[in-house]
């Protein structure tokens, strides 16, 4: 994997310090930031591949910190919280995020969510950018899709998504009439699907279809007891 720039946002500097060491030793170029402002302003600067936020910051919470860096970046970003609430894990993905890891945690563990959630984000950019894209600009009826811009139109209206939820949107499309199981969805989509509970992909297409049918349009179908499908 080429050396990608990860950005730690920690207020706990000696736990900020152990995840900084684990990652440069998987040969990582890491900084660190210790409160919200700073993060919002480092990240727009810093333009980082993956980006370590902790909920709970002086200056501004990581909700918000998420919010406003989802603005100018699709990069992975996975919360890290002592929270252990289901609310608080939804609320995170819903903003944006594409991970949620609950303290205390095993910095193996943080380090194999980093390496999975990377390599699903440089698979899809290089695919997005690639001569030989095979998912390019996609119409359905009055839907298209533009995966190298992640962008979805009604017409000439943009629906706004997370990146989770256009990747989402982007592997379905890219696959019509094809049944996938929710491991699947989780292998193909977030790489991985050894920490991931299942509801969380019924959280996503639930989303997407909210947005998408407020446009009238439905293309996510549920094959009850396998999982989601694609219907033209």
């Amino acid at each position: 994997m080429d050396r990608v720039t990860i950005l730690i946002v920690e207020d706990d500097k000696d736990l900020s310090g152990v995840m900084k060491d684990f990652l440069v030793n998987e040969g990582f170029i890491v900084e660190q930031v210790f409160t919200g402002t700073e993060a919002v302003a480092r990240a727009k600067e810093l333009k980082p591949t993956l980006v370590l936020l902790d909920i709970m910051l002086p200056g501004m919470e990581g909700i918000e910190v998420c919010r406003k860096i989802r603005t100018y970046s699709h990069c992975p970003i996975l919360m890290i919280s002592a929270k252990k609430s289901d609310s608080d894990k939804l609320l995170s993905l819903g903003i944006g995020a594409d991970d949620y890891i609950t303290k205390p945690f095993s910095f193996l563990e943080l380090v194999g969510r980093v390496k999975s959630h990377l390599r699903r984000y440089m698979q899809f950019t290089n695919m997005s950018s690639g001569c030989e894209q095979q998912t390019g600009k996609r119409t359905f009826g009055k839907l298209t899709i533009i995966p190298e811009s992640y962008l979805v139109k009604v017409e000439d209206r943009e629906i706004t998504f997370t990146s989770r939820e256009f990747q989402l949107i982007d592997f379905l499309s890219s696959h019509p009439s094809q049944v996938f199981t929710k491991e699947q969805l989780m292998e193909a989509v977030w790489g991985y699907n050894e920490y991931l509970d299942e509801n969380t992909i019924a959280v996503y297409v639930g989303r997407i279809r909210d947005k998408l049918e407020k446009e009238n349009v439905t293309y996510i179908k549920t094959v009850w007891g396998v999982g989601y499908k694609w219907e033209m």
